[in-house]
């Protein structure tokens, strides 16, 4: 690694990194890259947590090991139920789908919950598939909603995708906490190395030869870099 970037173990990061309510963290990489596993280990620092599932009904290893491990209650459908006096709600909202036709359905259930989290405000947002839901399910313009004004309300987005240019550059520009795994395509890193107050040529550097899992963090705030590696639990 360039001298200029420290690397910290996994356990150093946490106790230095702070997450404020309302702001956003965007994790970028490629399937089995660990975005994931680190997305995971984050979500448990906030009380109010819906994870969006957008896979098949059961086939989706990340929601389903929220749902059996972390214990988050799945629906089908928004709201979940009322708990009266309830400190914390943790839920994965995996609307029905089984066949193709489902979608039209899922793109209804999605859409009504993310207006009425913003209505609500305080919720932390885990939407993993961020490419799916911006470009296949049409949500790209709601999401920049979020990610420009959704701060002031407390809530927060966790969002997830392979490559930068897939999804909207508010996911990168609008965040505070910026994750980068391992990427040697150019145009993927002129979008993350463009945003504006960012060391375009140390981020190309770092990002080119992290090692597998480890993650290159970014903090939009302050313009610090650092590399960490989520431990498996």
């Amino acid at each position: 690694m360039p001298p200029k970037v420290p690397h910290l173990q996994w356990a150093d990061f946490l106790d230095q990194f702070v997450w404020d309510q309302g702001e956003h963290v965007t994790f970028v990489g490629k399937t089995g890259s660990g975005k994931t596993t680190l997305a995971q280990q984050l979500l448990p620092r906030r009380d109010f947590v819906v994870a969006l599932a957008t896979k098949p009904s059961g086939r989706d290893k990340t929601m389903t090991a929220l749902i059996r491990r972390e214990r988050y209650k799945r629906i089908k459908e928004w709201p979940p139920p009322t708990v009266i006096g309830a400190k914390s709600q943790r839920v994965v909202l995996w609307p029905e789908f089984r066949r193709p036709e489902d979608i039209a359905n899922q793109q209804v259930v999605l859409d009504k919950a993310l207006r009425d989290i913003f209505a609500a405000g305080g919720w932390t947002v885990f939407a993993d598939e961020l490419f799916y839901l911006c470009k296949f399910l049409g949500m790209s313009r709601l999401f920049e909603v979020f990610w420009s004004q959704a701060r002031s309300i407390g809530i927060s987005i966790v969002g997830g995708t392979q490559r930068p240019a897939w999804v909207p550059l508010m996911a990168y520009s609008q965040c505070t906490h910026l994750f980068l795994y391992k990427t040697t395509d150019e145009a993927d890193l002129k979008r993350i190395g463009g945003i504006g107050g960012l060391d375009n040529k140390l981020i190309r550097e770092v990002a080119a030869g992290l090692p597998k899992y480890h993650a290159l963090y970014v903090n939009l705030r302050d313009g610090e870099l650092m590399t960490t590696k989520a431990e498996e639990r």
